[in-house]
């Protein structure tokens, strides 16, 4: 794999320019190089791979094992996963000799250790002499022509290719090397943008709803309603209670809709069923999707009821609840204090920025992409990949299972068009 700077060009033309050298873009580069073909790798960054090292809190979580849980354009990435289903991911970093390991219908590689991932990835091109990755290199402008593309950088690069693959991400996570700089040059060529917003991150509330909660970390139940107090959306596990707001899997796993809510004038509340903590509920990490809040009221009195006959009214909640949360809710008693046990209102302001969301929530209109290639309708010999699309997933790997699928694919039908070898 030769490196050069953002200003050189390649020596010959590419059989594949693959703009973005994140999740997607690698997968498609180690397939294209393993049959054979010419690469370059236009990454804007200073090194490839930046989100990877950071996902799964630097465990990165490659896949789920069970039940693909997609929004945006869902089927759009249900069909791509058909053609490159999970066994087949699975076999492919297998084949780069990644150790892998399953928690919980999660695949990890077997070190827990996000580098271990980014290694393997390399491994095909380091070395590779028909590999070329240019860092600190910008894409601005995709020009179709010929058989072929020019794409014109930032820095003043003119770099031709045979086909082309954008797999520039999106917006999320900006630090590491979210960006939403292709969207244009995608436009511009024919394709239709779904505006993106922060996704699978944490929730701003009113001060006063979480005031005097600051660091505490508490099972509950979360149903996310609108307005009229209609249930949105629901997720079980554990929940973070910050300043300005709560986060932790469960509440990230309801930002998409509340986001929608926020984005049409709506007023949406965060209700917290502390059933888990009480013992009335299991605990367990689940995107259950909208359910009634306060539905466990009537068991909640019982227990609050049993508690005040062991331990007397004022001292009912030591030993079941935290200090911090019992305090906040002194004073209450018998169904004002299980209602507000079952039922804990958080008035939701806003979604944490794009430095802390996880993914997009929009992108590229995928009705103008081939799920079985990930060619575009509009530009053939063009690809579109990962983050890019208006596809999101649930916590727990569907990300990133998404991004290897479709740029295996994407990398794949370039070989297969050219007559690489297998």
């Amino acid at each position: 794999m030769t490196r050069q700077s953002s200003r050189s060009d390649p020596s010959s033309r590419a059989d594949c320019l693959i703009i973005g050298g994140g999740a997607s873009g690698l997968a498609a580069a180690c397939v294209a190089a393993r049959r054979g073909l010419r690469v370059t790798i236009l990454e804007s960054r200073d090194r490839v791979g930046k989100k990877i090292l950071a996902t799964g809190n630097g465990r990165c979580n490659l896949m789920n094992a069970g039940e693909p849980r997609y929004c945006g354009q869902a089927a759009f990435a249900l069909r791509a996963l058909e053609r490159c289903p999970q066994r087949k991911i699975l076999d492919f970093f297998h084949g780069l000799g990644l150790n892998t390991v399953e928690e919980d219908g999660l695949v990890y590689p077997a070190t827990l250790q996000a580098a271990s991932v980014l290694e393997a990835l390399r491994l095909p091109l380091e070395g590779n002499p028909k590999v070329t990755v240019l860092t600190g290199t910008q894409a601005a402008e995709i020009i179709p022509g010929g058989d072929g593309f020019c794409v014109r950088s930032r820095e003043g690069g003119l770099f031709e290719a045979r086909r082309v693959i954008a797999a520039a991400g999106g917006p999320a996570q900006p630090k590491l090397s979210g960006s939403d700089s292709l969207y244009p040059a995608l436009i511009a060529l024919g394709h239709a943008l779904v505006p993106p917003r922060p996704s699978l991150t944490a929730l701003v509330t009113e001060k006063s709803d979480v005031r005097g909660l600051k660091g505490l970390r508490l099972p509950a139940v979360c149903t996310l309603c609108d307005g009229q107090g209609l249930p949105a959306d629901g997720a079980e596990g554990e929940v973070l209670f910050a300043e300005d707001g709560v986060s932790g899997v469960c509440v990230m796993q309801l930002s998409r809709e509340a986001g929608r809510l926020l984005d049409a004038g709506d007023r949406p509340t965060l209700y917290l069923d502390f059933s888990p903590l009480l013992g009335l509920a299991p605990r367990r990490m689940l995107h259950t999707g909208p359910r009634p809040a306060g539905a466990r009221r009537e068991e909640v009195l019982r227990w609050l009821r049993s508690r005040e006959r062991l331990l007397g009214r004022e001292h009912a909640l030591i030993g079941a609840l935290p200090r911090l949360l019992r305090e906040r809710l002194q004073g209450l008693s018998g169904p004002a204090l299980a209602g507000m046990l079952c039922a804990f209102p958080l008035r939701v302001t806003g979604l944490r920025g794009w430095d802390h969301a996880q993914v997009a929530a929009g992108g590229i209109d995928t009705d103008g992409v081939d799920p079985d290639t990930m060619e575009s309708r509009a530009v053939p010999g063009l690809y579109l990949t990962g983050e890019l699309l208006n596809v999101d997933g649930d916590c727990g790997g569907h990300n990133l299972m998404f991004a290897w699928a479709s740029g295996m694919l994407a990398g794949e039908s370039i070989a297969s068009s050219r007559g690489g070898r297998s």
